[in-house]
């Protein structure tokens, strides 16, 4: 059985495929094929530079970086390498298969663009390895540090993984724990068929045979009530053996779609610059998950964002609000300028001073400080000074903007799901007393 192993970009596949070879399975990888076929003195190279030109070659060696810079922005070029390649390399990948699958009952290839070549009839099954979106930005920033920007530029210059996972025979998620992506691989490996045995051929009976042997003949000597005993306790052997299967593969098709449930709400809610925002909440006395939040409905953590008022950077401070917060800190000297609101580190740290002090404002209350940060704390002082909005001046009862009152739920929702999955107070409890 042949299996292919597929996704997108950045989707995980080498972390399936590495997985598999160390449970013992033989995994060929259609990009290592590609590599030796344009390695040094390959005759491909030649077809490259006829197609490309000089810019994507190193002297005699191919620049992969700029080959992949080149056809990842124009579908056209891209095309034209993929004509070039693709065939060779379904030809020295079905090879090595059909002499591995000749050893071993079932073989995998990784094949990263298997449906954008129509290679998925080439193979007996197929797994689709997946991940959300901003989980494949953050690994191409991490491993080949692509801009925001180029990073979606490679991923959606590929099939739409949508249509990939529509058209598998299964699908495995690493937007999750590691141990949780191996347990879905055990579990389709588990879910093959044993490797396919010759029997014997089944012994001739002729009709002149006038004697029952072996079980049968011993079944038939049988009384028919003892009969009918032993057909009733096999049957409720079996029926009590069924309800056992059913509520187990019940009990597994909970737990698989919580996982994809928490996947996807983990997907929703990325965690970047991780180590700034626990260093300067907890430099301001805040919580870091509610700085989390707010980064999110500010920014989606693009530490280039600036709005349509110009706010900017992470926590989109507004040039006044920053100049004023620079003043405070002392630092509105020659050296600053808003432009440093661009840089991660100097927009948090100001974007913490200044939820700081909104909450000294306001009482530490999470819904008047979210509102202060969205709509000024001048138009918060404003609400509760009027018994519409506040009945006691203290309570915030009712958010009059209904903008604001969209944002103040967005933020503390996505504050209880930060805290869930990356402030786990309770967890972090236990983690800093095992390591003492």
């Amino acid at each position: 059985m042949k299996i292919a192993i597929t996704g997108s970009i950045a989707c995980g596949k080498s972390t399936v495929s590495d997985y598999l070879r160390k449970r013992g399975f033989y995994v060929a990888d259609a990009d290592a094929i590609s590599r030796e076929l344009t390695g040094p003195g390959s005759p491909v190279l030649d077809e490259i530079r006829k197609a490309f030109g000089d810019a994507v070659f190193s002297g005699d060696t191919l620049d992969r970086a700029a080959l992949g810079s080149l056809v990842f922005n124009d579908p056209k070029l891209l095309r034209r390498l993929n004509r070039l390649l693709h065939p060779r390399i379904l030809s020295e990948l079905m090879t090595r298969l059909s002499a591995e699958e000749a050893k071993s009952a079932v073989v995998f290839a990784e094949v990263p663009l298997l449906y954008e070549c129509g290679f998925e009839s080439r193979f007996d099954r197929v797994w689709v390895v997946a991940a959300d979106e901003e989980t494949q930005v953050s690994r191409l920033f991490e491993r080949n540090r692509l801009t925001r920007a180029e990073a979606l530029a490679r991923i959606h210059a590929q099939m739409p993984l949508s249509q990939k996972t529509e058209a598998a025979d299964a699908v495995i998620r690493t937007d999750c724990p590691l141990d949780e992506t191996y347990a879905q691989t055990d579990a389709l490996l588990s879910s093959l068929p044993p490797a396919s045995r010759k029997s014997p051929a089944p012994p001739r009976y002729t009709a002149r045979r006038k004697k029952k042997t072996g079980f049968s003949g011993y079944w038939s000597s049988l009384p028919v009530w003892l009969k009918a005993v032993l057909t009733l306790s096999l049957s409720f052997v079996l029926l009590t053996g069924s309800v056992a299967i059913v509520r187990d593969y019940m009990a597994r098709l909970e737990e698989r779609r919580r996982l994809e449930a928490e996947a996807a709400e983990r997907a929703r809610h990325p965690l970047y610059h991780a180590d700034l925002i626990r260093f300067y909440s907890e430099t301001q006395d805040l919580d870091p998950a509610l700085v989390s939040a707010v980064i999110l409905c500010e920014s989606s953590f693009d530490a280039s964002a600036v709005s349509r008022l110009g706010a900017r950077g992470l926590m989109q401070l507004m040039e006044d609000t920053a100049g004023w917060i620079a003043h405070k800190l002392g630092e509105d000297d020659a050296r600053y300028s808003f432009d440093r609101l661009f840089d991660p580190e100097t927009n948090i740290r100001f974007g913490t001073w200044y939820l700081r002090f909104l909450s000294d404002r306001f009482g530490g209350d999470p819904v008047k400080v979210v509102c202060a940060y969205h709509a000024g704390q001048g138009n918060v002082a404003s609400w509760l000074s009027n018994p519409l909005y506040s009945p006691d001046g203290e309570t915030l009862a009712t958010i009059p903007t209904e903008d604001t009152a969209l944002y103040c739920r967005r933020v503390l929702n996505a504050r209880d799901v930060y805290k869930k999955y990356y402030f786990n107070e309770r967890e972090e409890t236990e983690d800093n007393a095992i390591s003492e």
